[in-house]
């Protein structure tokens, strides 16, 4: 297996319709993440976050790529004013596939399965599923642009993630790529090994609490993060990359069958229960990250 093909494959996880707080690096096959925010308005509290992606190829042919992978992402909450525990968890298995229609049409089908708990207490309430599906046409040899559709069932209801995907390159050195309004990426290399960009992320997820301690109700948790970063590559396809950033989050406690029917990305359709609890949450965010790429 080359890694002409690999690099190819790898780009296929730019369309997954996982909402991660970041994203994957286009090209990493390996990514490890760990990432800090003070709380607001909270003596000593903080949010740390442990994240790694791994994504494995399966099949290629000459019209049809496969691919899945693991997503592990550990939140430790320190001095939380909520009652839910110092420590979430998310557990991901996607997959999907990339169909050559034609020259210049690719066709894509994803999917994930979830496990949101905090891990005291694990059962089939604590998984979610996502679905998607995305088409993308070469227009130039500078430009490649495509619509796409995900579905997601969410422990607080169903979610619909409508997104517009784009990858346009007008110069060597200036990348500008993403899936808007979800999340996007404006990146200036300044030589072979350093870069400077712009990022922004939507995030959407769900986590069980445990029967025992919480009567099985679930967390909503939100952000939307964006700031600037720096990556340098220090040993062949190595790379460190620093993030510095604004964030807003918020986490919602709901009762165990508190559904709230239809979202669209974040915004409702219907009316919604109000939360037994809830923090809201603007600051700064850390993060140092390393990835390899071909």
């Amino acid at each position: 297996m080359d890694q002409k093909y690999i690099k190819r494959l790898f780009s296929l996880t730019m369309t997954s319709i996982s909402l991660a707080c970041l994203g994957q690096e286009e090209g990493s096959p390996v990514q490890i993440n760990y990432s800090h925010t003070p709380l607001e308005n909270v003596e000593d509290g903080s949010i740390s976050q442990w994240d790694v992606k791994i994504v494995l190829p399966i099949l290629r042919d000459d019209k049809l790529m496969l691919f899945t992978g693991l997503h592990y992402n550990g939140q430790s909450l320190e001095n939380f004013p909520l009652t839910i525990g110092k420590r979430l968890y998310t557990i991901e298995v996607p997959s999907g596939l990339r169909m050559k229609l034609n020259a210049t049409d690719n066709l894509f089908l994803v999917s994930r399965v979830s496990l949101g708990s905090d891990l005291e207490h694990i059962s089939s309430e604590d998984l979610t599923f996502s679905l998607g599906v995305g088409i993308k046409r070469k227009i130039s040899e500078k430009l490649s642009m495509g619509l796409g559709l995900g579905y997601s069932h969410q422990l607080f209801g169903n979610q619909l993630l409508p997104f517009i995907n784009f990858d346009y390159k007008p110069k060597e050195q200036i990348h500008f790529n993403g899936r808007f309004p979800i999340e996007g990426k404006l990146t200036w290399s300044m030589n072979h090994r350093n870069s400077l960009g712009f990022e922004w992320n939507i995030g959407v997820n769900s986590f069980r609490l445990s029967k025992e301690d919480h009567n099985s109700e679930y967390i909503r948790h939100s952000n939307l993060n964006s700031g600037l970063f720096y990556q340098y590559q220090f040993y062949k396809g190595l790379h460190l990359k620093l993030f510095g950033g604004v964030i807003g989050q918020k986490y919602q406690r709901f009762s165990k069958d508190d559904s709230n029917g239809w979202t669209i990305v974040t915004i409702p359709l219907s009316n919604q229960h109000d939360p037994l609890e809830e923090l809201e949450s603007n600051g700064p965010l850390l993060q140092i990250g390393l990835f390899y790429s071909f």
